[in-house]
């Protein structure tokens, strides 16, 4: 009963290892995953496992190398890789490593990776457990070239063996967990001989030249050389080439140095790789009966790299007739390999003149060569050559090179010559005045097919004429000109006096162009005079008359003609002729346009209002042209003195009293003055009294009163005088006045009837 539970454990252990069996997981063992020390475990399960396939997922085993020879004293590297039936890695998969009785070596390490109890150990020298990695890995040999590195990867696992002798190891490699038998293992042999060797390096070589391979085989313990041993070389591809005498595969054996030397050479020179495959023998031993062993296969390559030969030519674009311009040729060698006899040549179409280059040509023209010998690998050398234009065109030049092994290159440049010619264009008014300022336009055009450099224009300016900056000549400059291109420019400038300007400017350009214009300008000056005429003594009230006389005397008429006559104070404007306006204080006249001799004569009437002296003054405005004039007129006034006597009663009985009233009024313009009043009393009065502005005094029968200074105008001034009435009849008293202004006329009288009764 003991048993029967033992066995139904182990079913049951069984179909719970089958169950939870899966692709990533170990199912091969109960040491599940733990940590701490390596616990040695079955390579199977318990009982059951073996009669069922527990491990559906792994499938077959590989392992790599399978066959490899190695030198004595150094390590060997198997990879171990279980797979699905899909080809794809397992992890977690047991392998175990097993060396055969007999084989020399032993194992050194194996697969310890991960961190279960039952991860990878080895339990002797010849036998060892190991498990596929869960991740991809780097094997580092530990030296300083990472070439050895072993780059594992998921689902792999890895031995190492080394042995101190010669000999060969057999290696049996088992995957417990596949369930085909006859995939579950893998024999594996390593031959191991005291043998190492140096392959030839790969190398370039320049193309028609050889080249020696040398293998070297010693003694990898000691590093003696090993003499007899035959290396084979084969040419696999690349270009035609020969082992010297021997054709593409040749054998030979190593001399007392451990060379094996072969040369390589080209059936004709040619650029390309060839590979070279590399194999050592062993010789074969019949006094001890060893067979011969293929030692090591290897590879190396030999690179022909032929010179190379490149030429290029550079030109302007664009050159003008009879300009010098170059031609620069530079020829390289892009290679590594030195070009020998290197020859240019460069033919000169017709409409391009040799000048000079350097380096010298062979020759002097038309057609020219150089020889420049040998060219380095990544040299290069520059030809200038200097050429003309004779004649305008598209002309394309090549130049070709030349060198050994039919190297040759060829470029070709294009200019094309151009003839510019420049054609100056001046514009100006015909006619201005004296006053207006020239505005001139200079227009510079390229009628030509090529581009015109360094435009200079140079106008100078005609005497009498100056710029508006003060100088004489202008100066223009434009860089370039394409063709049928032009260019403008405007100036301007007055004149210093009249007359006709004729005005030239000069444009020059590169290549010797040059071009002129000129233009004409006549300056006329419209000159007005002025003449005014009128009366030169008015008296206050009375009319007078203005006559203004416009005449054009200049060359040139004159446009917008006004005439502008100011009315002074002391007269009032009456009217003026010819559609003169009053405006404001002026009488204004639009008189138009006076041509050169022409004359306008306008008329103004005015009042005398105030004595004095009036100034009256008078202008003529035209473009460009005035003129003015004045009058002076006198105006005077007229002291008009009027004498009026009455008597204040009347008739009157004798004995009475009889008043006289004396009125002097200034009925002129002027001041009356020294105005002097007397009276002479009739036979039938006596004086009595007087009074008035001024004191009179009497005798006998005339009665004087005192001068009064002055009489405004329009002013009076009041006498009385009383008399007695000493007789009947018919009195008549007589008054009489004088003044400085009567003077010279005689006194004014004036008398008065009184009837005494």
């Amino acid at each position: 009963m003991h048993r029967s539970w033992k066995l139904m454990m182990a079913g049951l252990m069984l179909t719970a290892t089958s169950m939870t069996a899966c692709r990533d997981h170990m199912p091969h063992a109960f040491t599940w995953p733990g940590g701490g020390k390596i616990v040695q475990s079955h390579a199977k399960p318990p009982e059951g496992g073996y009669y069922s396939n527990w491990d559906p997922f792994a499938v077959e085993l590989e392992v790599s190398p399978v066959q490899a020879v190695n030198a004595v004293r150094t390590q060997h590297v198997f990879v171990a890789t279980v797979r699905d039936k899909d080809g794809k890695p397992l992890p977690n998969r047991r392998v175990e490593w097993m060396i055969a009785e007999g084989s020399v070596g032993d194992i050194v390490e194996v697969d310890e990776s991960g961190w279960r109890a039952s991860r990878g150990y080895k339990v002797d020298n010849h036998y060892a457990v190991s498990h596929t990695n869960n991740y991809d890995h780097t094997l580092d040999m530990g030296t300083d070239d990472p070439s050895d590195d072993i780059e594992l990867q998921k689902g792999q696992t890895w031995c190492v063996i080394t042995s101190p002798i010669e000999g060969d190891t057999h290696m049996t490699v088992y995957a417990p967990g596949i369930y085909d038998w006859n995939k579950h293992k893998v024999f594996a042999t390593k031959h191991w001989y005291d043998v190492a060797w140096e392959w030839p390096m790969p190398a370039t070589n320049p193309t028609g030249t050889t080249h020696d391979f040398v293998t070297r085989v010693f003694k990898h313990s000691d590093g003696t050389p090993l003499e007899g041993y035959q290396v084979t070389y084969t040419i696999q591809d690349g270009p035609a080439g020969s082992f010297a005498g021997a054709g593409q595969t040749t054998t030979v054996t190593t001399d007392s140095n451990g060379d094996a030397r072969v040369t390589l050479q080209q059936a004709q020179p040619a650029e390309g790789t060839n590979n070279v495959a590399i194999s050592i023998v062993r010789p074969a031993d019949i006094q001890c009966c060893k067979p011969a062993v293929n030692i090591a296969e290897g590879y190396t390559s030999k690179t022909w790299v032929g010179p190379k030969i490149d030429i290029t030519k550079d030109a302007p674009a664009t050159a003008l007739v009879g300009e010098e311009f170059n031609y620069t040729i530079v020829v390289s060698n892009p290679s590594q390999v030195t070009a020998t006899n290197v020859t240019v040549s460069d033919n000169l179409p017709d409409g391009i003149s040799y000048v000079s280059s350097s380096p010298q040509s062979n020759s002097g023209g038309p057609a020219l060569s150089w020889s420049l010998g040998s060219l380095a690998g990544g040299a290069s050398t520059t030809i200038s050559v200097t050429v003309s234009g004779t004649r305008t065109g598209t002309f394309d030049n090549c130049a070709e090179v030349r060198a050994d092994q039919g190297l040759s290159d060829r470029d070709c440049a294009q200019t094309r010559i151009s003839a510019p010619a420049l054609v100056l264009e001046k514009d100006c008014p015909p006619e201005v005045m004296l006053c207006e300022s020239i505005p001139y336009v200079i227009r510079v055009r390229n009628t030509g097919d090529g581009t015109a450099t360094n435009i200079r224009i140079v106008d100078e300016l005609a005497p009498g004429l100056v710029a508006e900056n003060g100088n004489s000549s202008l100066v223009f400059e434009v860089p370039t000109l394409g063709p049928g291109e032009a260019r403008e420019g405007r100036i301007t400038v007055r004149a210093e006096r009249t007359g006709t300007f004729v005005n030239r400017a000069r444009a020059t350009g590169d290549g010797g162009l040059t071009a002129e214009a000129d233009c004409t300008t006549v300056v006329k000056q419209a000159t007005l005079q002025l003449s005014k005429t009128g009366p030169s003594v008015r008296y206050i009230g009375r009319p007078a008359t203005y006559e203004l006389t416009v005449t054009n005397s200049g060359d040139a008429a004159a446009r917008d003609t006004v005439l502008t006559d100011e009315i002074p104070s002391g007269v009032s404007f009456v009217s003026a002729s010819d559609g003169g306006n009053r405006s404001g204080g002026n009488v204004v006249w639009n008189l138009g346009t006076l041509q050169p001799g022409e004359s306008r004569t306008v008329t103004v009437d005015v009042t005398a209002n105030s004595a004095g002296s009036v100034r009256n003054r008078a202008t003529a405005r035209a473009v460009c042209a005035d003129g003015e004039a004045e009058h002076v007129m006198e105006i005077k006034g007229i002291p008009a003195i009027l004498l009026e006597v009455i008597d204040l009663q009347d008739p009157i009985e004798v004995g009475g009293n009889v008043t006289y009233e004396i009125t002097v009024t200034n009925q002129g313009s002027a001041v009356g003055n020294n105005i002097r009043v007397s009276a002479v009393i009739p036979s039938q009065q006596e004086y009595v009294s007087s009074d008035g502005i001024t004191q009179a005094t009497a005798e006998g029968t005339k009665v004087n009163f005192a001068p009064l200074p002055s009489l405004a105008p329009g002013a009076k001034a009041t006498f009385r005088l009383t008399a007695r009435c000493v007789s009947e009849g018919d009195s008549r008293i007589r008054v009489s006045m004088v003044s400085d202004e009567t003077e010279a006329q005689g006194a004014i009288e004036e008398t008065e009837s009184t009837r005494i009764y």
